[in-house]
């Protein structure tokens, strides 16, 4: 009995040692395999070593890495549903698996940003990416690719202030690198937080001088602030390193116009000629730095040559309505406006609501009232918001003395827009002069000039005002403020402080 125990006991060892010999000989197989699979794909033999990985696997008592493993060639191969279910099965094995989580939310985006166009399910696919990404930095919170990719996902999902979080934290783990903060900073001139985003897009020029998208996002954002100076200045370091760079050259150029640097714009422009002898922006530039100069001959020649030579440019056709406003050819400014209306029917609602709302101006100083009307009631259907248009048709009607009461309606609308406007504040009391309700009057004319101390009309209209109140010595003081103040028509005004001082 005793020997048959021993013999026993010896074949439960000898029978144990052999299992685990045969355990770490398929261990070795599977790191042989793994390895093996990894030169074959560096050597971009990516079915050879699809075969590989499917070996380790066979070999291997937690198969989760080498799963994940799989899950990425399959990815690199566009074969998204077995990279998909390869992930899933890492997961399986060990559900805190990085790289597994990082594949399934590389699929789920990479499908909801592949739909060309919106479809049901795009959410869907973004939302499931994003609750894989928020499972990378729950387990490795320094993951800076997760909040990049949750950065992107938020965007597209609309939860801005989401994203600009994700972004900052993508840019405090990246501090030298000049991309995190480049794309918070445009985020958050999107969301009008201009002054973090110029800290931010500074920072990106700071760390990579050379950054061509920086300079772009940051110029724009000047341009937008009317910081014309700094727009300059911008534009100006760009071009050291971005030598006779068109566009930087352009946007130099237009920036010293508009401060009125016409010399050294004109300077700046000849340099944009020297590489392109017919380009339209910087030509347009210096066209209106003619106008401005009162070279209008000039200035017409080089509109008329844009327009002949591009008539799909509406920059340029609006330029040349203004040269042409400007020149006092109002039936011309039409024309153009009316053709700008007429050829480009995509055209965007501010775009309509301009042209119309000129066509409505330049009608009425034609005194062709019923086009005026015409235009400038267009002007608020397509933009019941546009306060200047609301204003200047109610005007135009308090003065036609028409439908006054309609008048009253259309400028206290704008007033809603536009409380503390002197220009609003003085067709509202002038309305209420025609009706004859003169403190109604006085009150919003007095509010009007408290904004707009030396306008000639608002001067001259509480002067009238305070006639009708039987105060002929303020009427008598405010005409003359509108004399002082240089009214077109000096005459009348000289006529009724001759009469008040009679009387």
């Amino acid at each position: 009995m005793g020997k048959k125990i021993l013999f026993s006991s010896l074949l439960v060892s000898i029978l144990a040692s052999l299992a685990l010999g045969q355990r770490e000989a398929t261990k070795a197989d599977s790191y042989y395999h793994v390895l093996r699979g990894a030169r074959l794909r560096a050597e971009r033999q990516l079915e050879m070593a699809e075969n590989e990985y499917l070996k380790a696997i066979q070999g291997s008592e937690n198969p989760s890495d080498i799963y994940s493993i799989l899950a990425e060639l399959y990815f690199e191969m566009w074969k998204w549903d077995k990279s998909e279910a390869a992930a899933h099965k890492a997961v399986s094995f060990d559900s805190d698996n990085v790289q597994a989580h990082e594949i399934l939310g590389k699929i789920y985006l990479a499908r909801a940003f592949s739909i060309k166009t919106k479809e049901a399910g795009e959410d869907d696919l973004a939302q499931r990416a994003k609750e894989e990404f928020l499972k990378i930095i729950a387990l490795d919170p320094e993951n800076e690719e997760a909040y990049y990719s949750l950065g992107r996902i938020s965007v597209s999902l609309s939860q801005v202030e989401e994203a600009e979080q994700y972004y900052s934290r993508y840019a405090e783990l990246n501090p030298f690198s000049d991309l995190g903060y480049l794309i918070l900073g445009e985020l958050q001139l999107e969301r009008g937080k201009f002054e973090e985003a110029k800290k931010n897009l500074l920072k990106v020029l700071s760390i990579n001088p050379r950054n061509y998208k920086g300079y772009l996002i940051l110029g724009k954002s000047y341009e937008l602030n009317n910081l014309w100076d700094q727009a300059a200045s911008l534009y100006e370091n760009a071009l050291e390193y971005f030598h006779q760079e068109i566009f930087f050259l352009n946007r130099l150029g237009f920036s010293l116009y508009i401060l009125k640097k016409y010399e050294k714009a004109l300077s700046v422009l000849e340099e944009v000629f020297q590489v392109d002898p017919s380009n339209s922006q910087a030509l347009l530039t210096k066209a209106r730095i003619l106008q401005e100069t009162n070279q209008r001959e000039k200035a017409e020649s080089i509109y008329r040559g844009l327009i002949d030579s591009d008539k799909s440019n509406s920059e340029v056709f609006l330029s040349f309505a203004f040269f042409l406003e400007d020149k006092g050819d109002y039936e011309g400014a039409i024309s153009v406006y009316e053709a700008l209306l007429g050829k480009d029917v995509k055209s965007s609602m501010e775009k309509v609501f301009f042209c119309n709302f000129r066509l409505g101006i330049l009608y009425e100083r034609l005194q062709k009232f019923i086009q005026a009307e015409k235009y400038l009631r267009k002007s608020i259907e397509v933009n019941p918001n546009g306060a200047e248009a609301l204003n200047y048709l109610g005007y135009m009607l308090v003065e036609r003395e028409e439908k006054i009461d309609e008048a009253v309606k259309l400028i206290k609308r704008a007033l809603v827009l536009g409380p503390e406007n002197g220009a609003y504040l003085d067709s509202l009391g002038w309305a209420y002069y025609k009706l004859k309700d003169y403190e109604q009057a006085e009150f919003y004319l007095k509010k009007a000039i408290q904004r707009l101390e030396n306008d000639p009309i608002i001067n001259d209209h509480l002067g009238d005002v305070y006639f009708q109140l039987k105060e002929k010595d303020k009427a008598v003081i405010y005409w003359k403020k509108a004399l002082g103040a240089n009214i077109e028509d000096k005459d009348r005004v000289k006529k009724k402080i001759e009469k008040a001082l009679r009387e």
